[in-house]
């Protein structure tokens, strides 16, 4: 028999359920909510484009700007792609491209007065989530949290 039975397809259906209940899956949906949290706060605040995808750029620039490529790396994404959403801040204000002076070919990426405000909020609203989970979970679980959390991302 090639095909599988009603009954094999429930017993894969209930195995898939609980596969599902794994650590990975709770620090997704832990990670998700914070990303939602701050990007609703962001947007509460007048910073708009938290709530899309080009709000994700900023996460990956700092005041100092960096070069077009170097974002690009650091984010994963196609250039067309890192390109599309530098146009939507840089429409909005947020960001500017100008020439690299390390390579007169290159761009590099750089915040804008609008920008930087948005990077000074963005911190704030970092430490205020920090603050709830803290007080959520206790000065001392937290505490633990965040050395477990910092020592998964250790190599091994």
């Amino acid at each position: 028999q090639i095909w599988p039975t009603e009954g094999d397809v429930k017993m894969l259906d209930e195995n898939d359920l609980k596969s599902l209940d794994h650590i990975g899956v709770a620090l997704h949906r832990a990670a998700e909510a914070w990303t939602a949290e701050f990007r609703t706060e962001m947007a509460a605040r007048g910073f708009n484009w938290h709530l899309g995808a080009s709000g994700e750029v900023l996460a990956h620039l700092g005041p100092s700007g960096v070069s077009q490529t170097v974002l690009t790396e650091r984010m994963g994404l196609s250039k067309q792609a890192v390109q599309q959403l530098l146009d939507r801040l840089e429409a909005d204000g947020v960001i500017r491209r100008e020439a690299d002076p390390a390579d007169k070919r290159a761009k590099r990426v750089v915040l804008t007065e609008l920008g930087r405000k948005d990077f000074a909020e963005r911190n704030k609203v970092k430490r205020q989530i920090e603050e709830r989970y803290r007080d959520k979970l206790g000065k001392k679980l937290f505490g633990k949290l965040d050395k477990a959390l910092r020592k998964l991302r250790e190599p091994d």
